[in-house]
């Protein structure tokens, strides 16, 4: 009986081993399937990935045309722009120092006039008074 007793402990010990193995082959597959769930999540990441990095492409080529043209209306400022309002500027500069000049002689002339119409009018003054003494001898 020995022998019959040896091969019912090996028989359960190969069911127990079995049953572990049945219990493990469950666990491998519930693991497998997390991992296909995790291995789909990554692989949407992934979709969204390059969908932004699309996006980051398409920005930062946007920004490079927006750079050359910011560059070009720098040097368009520098070359042609500041040129001609510096020149508009010394031409205002000109202008308010010409009319300075016209303000100062026409002032001078004012002067001159005035002069001569106080003197016209003292002349004035002096043949009316001679006239009424002319008029009072006769």
């Amino acid at each position: 009986m020995r022998m019959e007793e040896i091969l019912q402990q090996l028989l359960q010990g190969m069911e127990e081993i079995k049953k572990t193995l049945q219990q493990h082959t469950e666990i491998l597959q519930q693991h497998t399937e997390i991992l296909q769930q995790h291995t789909e999540i990554l692989q949407q990441h992934t979709e969204i990935l390059q969908q932004h990095t699309e996006t980051l492409n398409q920005h930062s080529k946007q920004l490079d045309y927006l750079q050359q043209r910011q560059i070009r209306i720098e040097n368009r400022l520098d070359n042609e722009l500041l040129p001609k309002i510096n020149v508009l500027f010394d031409a205002f500069e000109l202008r308010g120092d010409e009319i300075a000049q016209l303000r100062k002689h026409l002032d001078e002339r004012l002067d001159v006039i005035t002069l001569d119409i106080n003197y016209l009018l003292g002349k004035t003054a002096r043949q009316e008074t001679a006239l009424m003494e002319l008029r009072k001898a006769r």
